[in-house]
């Protein structure tokens, strides 16, 4: 990732999902295959993984030269209330309003709702909405995830994530992590 946009990104991250460890600094601390576990001093943890493919299309038609390769995905775990939340963050502007999808293996799909920024034509994250254990096993199984998601351009936005690693990243945040 370049280093200009890793802030940002993991600036945003922590905006939403995490509140209460805002203001915190958050470093690599493992990396297993495609995901990368940040920890903060105060041990609070998130998966992190960038995609391995990005394209996009207009009319059936792959749009060629279109910049996009700092697209990543996050998961944070809340133990105390057995949850998980996940989300994506584009490097191209989403449509406001949309919905898109997530595909685990072209097995399991999950919908995808793009978060509202306070800025004009900005809205680059999306979130899974009901995020159970049954799908993060399909995660665990699964060899790809596949987020789909129209752009503000109505360009439709295919991004490729690998889940390899994917297994050892979320055991040593269940069992390392707060």
């Amino acid at each position: 990732m370049k280093p200009k946009f890793f802030p940002i990104v993991l600036g945003l991250f922590v905006y939403f999902f995490s509140p209460h460890a805002t203001g915190e600094d958050f470093y690599v601390k493992k990396k297993y295959r495609d995901w990368n576990i940040y920890s903060s001093s105060s041990n609070n943890c998130f998966l992190a993984s960038r995609a391995k493919r990005t394209s996009s299309y207009l009319n059936s038609r792959e749009i060629l030269g279109k910049n996009r390769e700092n697209s990543f995905i996050y998961l944070s775990v809340n133990k105390n209330k057995n949850s998980y939340s996940m989300s994506y963050f584009s490097d191209f502007p989403l449509k406001n309003n949309n919905a898109g999808s997530m595909n685990i293996d072209n097995k399991k799909m999950l919908a995808l709702r793009v978060i509202k920024s306070t800025e004009a034509s900005r809205n680059k994250h999306a979130i899974i909405d009901g995020l159970v254990e049954e799908d993060i096993n399909f995660l665990l199984s699964g060899s790809r995830l596949t987020i789909e998601l129209k752009g503000i351009d109505n360009s439709t936005l295919v991004d490729q994530f690998s889940l390899m690693g994917f297994t050892k990243s979320i055991n040593y945040l269940l069992s390392a992590c707060d």
